[in-house]
């Protein structure tokens, strides 16, 4: 029987978080929504639920599945992208088949809650995921049942400048200083939400099961484990995540573990449905010899 499962959780930034929306001249400018405040219309930083299920179960989830199932490098690339970045529809609209999409679902609980596009056929997804909303007081009207101080922080106190320079081989005197060299060095900066910001989101599974939701913690274990980062420059240490789950009485450990044992039990038939629901078409029979319009007489 399908559940709906509910997951709270409080995210903390650990080091700065640079999820950008774009730039203006030379500075990178974090993302922002527009939020309505007793004092009008507040720009306040924010997380993408797309940024989130991309780096804290798409990405994670697929890859150990990639690993566990033994197909490193032998997938082809349209398999790739449809694991790891949703696919896309090249081939039309087809007839639904019903079939493979129940397959799907029996075999995938992580494709289950994820969906994706095959090259003939949308596969939907189950999950929600939440936007992370700053806790800030701009945004205490949305932090729905979380415990609330009395005062909280602008939203403006956690946004905070950087700024980075990239060095310069010829400085190093590893080069003829006598050699004409034009420099390399370029200094580059942006905005970030500092260290210490709290970020309020959460995940919904809906008509889902027990290995959906197994295939979904298990997924953001494993985020945490490889640094649990969101936004951009991770290499500079950008956007490490500690999260929390709020009020959740379920079997962590055991709903992983039953969803890892699923996943080894069905790989066989993964590989399998993986493998035909990408097979090339068989070529199309040679076209026949068009016959002679009526009235027209065939040259001897």
């Amino acid at each position: 029987m399908s559940e709906t499962y509910t997951l709270h959780c409080l995210s903390r930034t650990v080091s700065p978080t640079t999820h950008m929306a774009g730039s203006e001249g030379n500075e990178s400018i974090v993302a922002r929504e527009a939020v309505v405040t007793p004092r009008g219309i507040a720009k306040i930083p924010f997380l993408s639920g797309n940024a989130i299920r991309h780096r804290a179960v798409r990405e994670p989830g697929w890859r150990w599945l990639i690993g566990e199932w033994g197909l490193e490098g032998k997938l082809s690339l349209p398999q790739l992208n449809f694991l790891l970045h949703g696919g896309s529809l090249t081939e039309g609209g087809g007839k639904e088949n019903t079939k493979r999409i129940a397959d799907w679902h029996r075999l995938f609980p992580l494709g289950k809650l994820l969906g994706g596009c095959l090259p003939s056929q949308i596969l939907t997804g189950s999950v929600h995921c939440w936007r992370g909303t700053l806790v800030c007081e701009e945004n205490r009207q949305a932090l729905g049942d979380w415990p609330i101080p009395d005062r909280l922080r602008p939203a403006e106190e956690f946004v905070t400048p950087y700024q980075y320079t990239r060095g310069d081989v010829f400085k190093l005197a590893l080069v003829d200083a006598a050699a004409e060299s034009a420099s390399n060095q370029m200094i580059f900066n942006g905005q970030a939400v500092c260290r210490g910001a709290a970020f309020v989101h959460g995940f919904v599974i809906r008509h889902g099961s027990p290995l959906e939701l197994g295939a979904l913690l298990w997924s953001l274990k494993l985020w945490l484990a490889g640094g649990g980062t969101v936004g951009g420059q991770a290499a500079r240490g950008h956007g490490r995540i500690a999260l929390s789950l709020a009020n959740f009485a379920g079997d962590v450990d055991g709903l992983c573990e039953s969803y890892k044992d699923h996943s080894r039990t069905v790989r066989e038939e993964a590989v399998a449905w993986l493998a035909a629901a990408f097979a090339t078409k068989a070529e199309k029979p040679a076209t026949p010899e068009a016959k002679p319009k009526r009235g027209e007489r065939t040259k001897s």
